[in-house]
């Protein structure tokens, strides 16, 4: 694992932006992240299609898949722990819930990007329902195609995944696909862009 890009995504969920945190503050990180590798119990789960499912031909997931010669699906968790250890952080110490929570994001996002690696090189980056203007209720289309709950991840009624360091992505496949602020439908009110940043890390995975 790229420890340098996990940090740089741990201080992005903590508002560092612009600036590094303090060694102190760094060094709460470092020690959470050995917990967070501790407890997570990374599992993950996907179908390729040629062709998208019917769900996707609406934007803004036609204009990121355009070019493209197929479409992974996927779900992926850290598991159940993860959520108990916030949980007892979040009754008896703020801060540590805070900068957990914060490294098992990043850890998800960096574990995904990793096994994705393994599945193709050709891959685009992850583009998660609830992103650039899409649904947050096209989840539901993923799991009826890949019924995740065999990896131990569910979806409540009002959208949610459980355990909460879950999440679900739409890869695709071949074709040129660069993260870009141009095609959001949320610019214009971005907090990011006023704060001269981007809600993403690196341009390509």
């Amino acid at each position: 694992m790229n420890i340098s890009n996990l940090k740089k995504s741990i201080y992005a969920y903590l508002g560092f932006h612009s600036v590094a945190p303090d060694e102190s503050t760094d060094a709460e990180i470092d020690d959470e992240i050995k917990q967070v590798q501790k407890f997570a119990h990374f599992r993950y789960a996907y179908k390729h299609f040629d062709i998208p499912p019917s769900f996707l031909d609406k934007q803004p997931y036609t204009a990121y898949l355009k070019d493209s010669t197929g479409v992974i699906l996927s779900v992926m968790t850290l598991g159940g722990e993860i959520d108990r250890r916030i949980n007892i952080y979040e009754r008896t110490d703020k801060r540590k819930a805070v900068i957990f929570d914060a490294c098992a994001s990043a850890f998800l996002e960096e574990l995904s990007d990793e096994y994705e690696r393994d599945i193709a090189h050709d891959l685009s980056y992850r583009f998660c329902p609830g992103y650039g203007g899409s649904s947050v209720e096209d989840l539901k289309y993923i799991f009826a195609i890949l019924q995740p709950e065999k990896i131990g991840v569910s979806l409540t009624e009002s959208g949610y995944m459980l355990p909460s360091k879950s999440m679900a992505g739409i890869i695709a496949v071949g074709g040129t696909h660069i993260k870009s602020c141009a095609r959001c439908i949320l610019k214009e009110h971005c907090l990011y862009i006023k704060e001269g940043t981007t809600c993403y890390i690196r341009e390509n995975k």
